[in-house]
């Protein structure tokens, strides 16, 4: 009674301990693209980093609707403001004007390095600056002469308008009182840039909670609604259905598990002390994942404590086999090598995701491992001793009515003939290699598993189109071995550009070298800006005859002389600019290798894109990100498979060192192996190619269809049938009932686990009595 007493207060106090450092230490990560592979490509890579803070997952796409034009107008003023002044996001435009005071002051200060124009010849000769000045008093009759006004003193030669033009986006909708519409004028549009990266949910929740308060703050007109998408909306609406659909069915799971084991032990210190190795596993398991990655993400967290809801059947192996007058550390004699033996196999499955490569995969394959070994630890050295004295489970008195377990188990499995078994299996399985011929095996692609409903995606794209915002999906990357030579690379890129974007292949882009040229592109500028009394000079001769004053346009000599002497253009020119974060979303450094990305807006025609010759030669490549991230998911699981082989291999030794037997490992291993082909091969028969989550399903269903393996295995070398059906029941029930459950999900990620499960559980147990059983081959005593 004292050494019982002395190891409840220890494992307590480890337990505190352990909680403590939890709380205070473990931090859950819930970036989703943290959970997903680096890539191992340089394409990849650049996809990766698109996918976390690339400039298109970060765009939020408004619509106001619901009042008259003028009052969404005013409403959409009101609500670009409150944006701009909001730290969440970065950049907020609805058609009022493309660049604030700052931005125009820094394009005012560079516009002879910037513009292009000014490379044409004769660009400030007299014929040149004659036809300029005449343009000038043709625009300031026109609409845009507040403009010109604005600019005429200092920029004659119409820089600044032809920069603005440049940088404003051809595929805009279109204005009406001053705010952008959409084609029917019924629905104002806005497009704001957040500042936290799309991927980083917990930045976008906060921008998103933003946007809605400062509707919230504006709203005057009670007929106005806000519509809104972005790619982290849609991240945030799939996670918290899916967390919804988890907590509901994990309560109802949890109670349904309560209730089997209470009926079968009718003792609630028992059911408690059945969870206490799954729990304690999984807290080592956490602290175990936190220590070796830094954080546990949340995605592995939650799938961890599906794949140990296996540890709760731990004490069930040994609990069902107590009677009153079989005591405890007896019925560990007779059943402890088996149940370790299911314990370390299924460790050394979750080795196979610890070596899978892929980041998300491993931290769930260490806290599989450990959260097991640990679990069954606590289920063989402790729990034993809080078993009250003579008790015996309900389960032992009740559960069979009428023949023996005994005969049952020969009626319903034991007909045929061995060899006739095996033939039957035969047949099933060409069957199936039959249904599942010329259909795919595997589907890698994540989108397919989006819990979200098509209305979602059909407004993200309705809204894409109406603002004309840059795909997601598609874009160009640009590369160089330095950041001027990336660069370089990208300006030799416009020239096309602008014949897609002329000829309607693509709607619009956005090109980093418009905002920052290359060196040599900026010295070649500032070497044709003529010496200031060349300038002066010509300046003279086109003003005879023209309504100008001579002295109106000093202001533009004495800034074109200073653009010759000017410092080179550089990222921290535009530092606190929405030009810099510009510049900065479009210009990356990946390991020394310099990549500028080309969003593009409007692609009609993908495949003309791609097989566009001149992209080799300027360095460049097209990227469709949705085919990169099916090609990277395709590579690391042929990897995951790859370790997957490893794993069973490892098993298998490992089932011929615990039975001393050759035959006897194969006799528990071909059978699982069997119920999980066959498994995977119905699902692919009836349409449902395997993703990743189905892989890890099946990892699942072959840790437990060993460990039931191994106690059907044991009956036919032990007269123990009566209880190893006790054990199959309770075990196999409480696991059908959580993962049965799951199947129900409207999440498919939830789902394809709990489908793959259920389906797995029952063949393994059918396989397993139907083919373990060998009555004529009884290989001697316990082992």
């Amino acid at each position: 009674m004292a050494a019982r007493t002395w190891m409840a207060v220890g494992a307590g106090l480890l337990v505190a301990l352990a909680l403590s450092y939890a709380f205070t230490r473990v931090t859950v990560d819930s970036d989703y693209s943290a959970f997903l592979p680096v890539g191992a490509s340089e394409a990849q890579r650049v996809f990766m980093r698109e996918l976390r803070d690339g400039v298109a997952s970060r765009i939020v796409l408004v619509e106001l609707s619901g009042s008259a034009p003028e009052a969404l107008a005013e409403a959409s003023r009101k609500l670009a403001g409150a944006l701009t002044a909001s730290p969440a996001f970065r950049y907020v435009t609805n058609g009022g004007t493309a660049f604030g005071r700052r931005e125009l002051a820094l394009l005012e200060r560079h516009r002879y390095v910037l513009s292009d124009a000014v490379e044409i010849p004769g660009h400030f000769a007299r014929d040149g600056l004659r036809a300029a000045l005449e343009q000038r008093l043709d625009a300031l009759a026109g609409s845009a002469a507040f403009l010109d006004k604005q600019y005429l003193a200092r920029d004659p030669t119409g820089e600044m308008r032809h920069l603005l033009q440049r940088m404003t986006p051809a595929a805009t909708p279109q204005r009406l009182h001053g705010a952008w519409f959409d084609a029917s004028g019924t629905r104002a549009l806005l497009l704001a840039e957040t500042r936290a990266s799309g991927a980083d949910l917990t930045g976008q929740e906060a921008a998103m909670s933003a946007l809605r308060d400062a509707f919230a703050a504006i709203k005057t007109d009670a007929a106005v609604t806000m519509t809104y998408s972005s790619p982290g909306a849609m991240a945030l609406a799939s996670r918290a259905l899916i967390a919804a659909d988890a907590r509901t069915l994990s309560v109802a799971a949890l109670v349904l598990v309560l209730a089997i084991l209470a009926w079968v032990y009718r003792s609630v210190p028992v059911v408690l002390l059945c969870f206490m190795p799954a729990a304690v596993g999984l807290l080592a398991g956490v602290i175990a994942v936190s220590a070796w990655f830094g954080s546990v993400h949340g995605i592995a967290l939650a799938f961890g404590v599906t794949l140990l809801g296996e540890a709760v059947d731990y004490p069930s192996y040994l609990l069902t086999q107590i009677r009153g007058d079989t005591p405890i550390a007896a019925v560990k004699d007779k059943f402890g090598k088996t149940l370790r033996l299911a314990v370390l196999t299924t460790a050394c499955g979750a080795i196979a995701l610890l070596a899978s490569g892929f980041p998300g995969l491993a931290e769930l394959g260490l806290l599989t491992m450990v959260g097991v070994l640990v679990a069954g630890a606590v289920t063989w050295w402790l729990l034993p001793h809080w078993i009250p004295a003579h008790w015996t489970p309900a389960l032992a008195k009740r559960l069979w009515v009428g023949p023996e377990p005994d005969a049952i188990s020969r009626k319903a499995f034991a007909l045929p003939t061995r060899g006739r078994r095996w033939l039957l299996v035969l047949c099933a399985a060409i069957v199936l290699g039959a249904l599942t011929w010329h259909r795919p095996w595997w589907d890698d692609d994540l989108a397919t598993m989006n819990p979200l409903p098509a209305s979602f995606k059909e407004r993200d794209l309705r809204l894409r189109a109406a603002i004309g915002a840059p795909d997601v999906r598609t874009m160009l990357v640009v590369s160089g071995a330095t950041r001027d030579g990336a660069l370089r690379a990208s300006e030799s890129l416009r020239p096309l550009l602008e014949q897609w974007r002329a000829d309607g292949t693509i709607g619009g882009f956005d090109l980093a070298s418009d905002y920052l040229p290359s060196e040599g592109t900026q010295a070649r500028r500032r070497a044709v800006l003529p010496s200031a009394t060349d300038l002066r000079q010509d300046l003279t001769a086109a003003l005879s005859g023209l309504p100008f004053r001579p002295a109106t346009f000093d202001p533009f000599l004495k800034e074109v002389e200073d653009a010759r002497s000017a410092p080179a253009l550089t990222p921290a020119t535009y530092a606190g600019s929405a030009l810099g974060l510009k510049v900065e979303s479009l210009l990356r450094n990946d390991g020394g290798q310099w990549h500028v990305v080309v969003p593009l807006a409007g692609v009609k025609d993908t495949a003309a894109l791609q097989a566009a010759q001149v992209l080799r030669g300027a360095q460049a490549r097209w990227l469709d990100l949705r085919a990169e991230s099916i090609a990277m998911m395709a590579a690391y699981r042929q990897q995951a498979v790859a370790s997957s082989l490893a794993g069973m291999a490892l098993i298998g030794v490992l089932l011929i060192a615990g039975l001393s037997s050759v035959r006897r490992a194969a006799r528990v291993f071909v059978p699982v192996l069997l119920a999980v082909a066959g498994t995977a091969g119905i699902l692919v028969a009836a349409g449902r190619p395997l993703t990743v989550f189905h892989f890890v399903a099946l990892l699942l269903t072959l840790g437990i269809g060993v460990n039931y393996a191994l106690v059907i295995e044991r009956a036919t070398v032990q007269n123990g049938a009566r209880d190893v059906w006790r054990t199959l029941a309770v075990v196999s029930a409480t696991a059908l009932c959580t993962f049965g459950l799951l199947a129900w999900s409207s999440a498919p990620v939830l789902r394809a686990i709990g489908v793959t499960v259920c389906l797995g559980v029952v063949l393994s147990l059918a396989l397993g009595a139907w083919l373990i059983q060998d009555d004529q081959a009884r290989e001697g005593a316990a082992w």
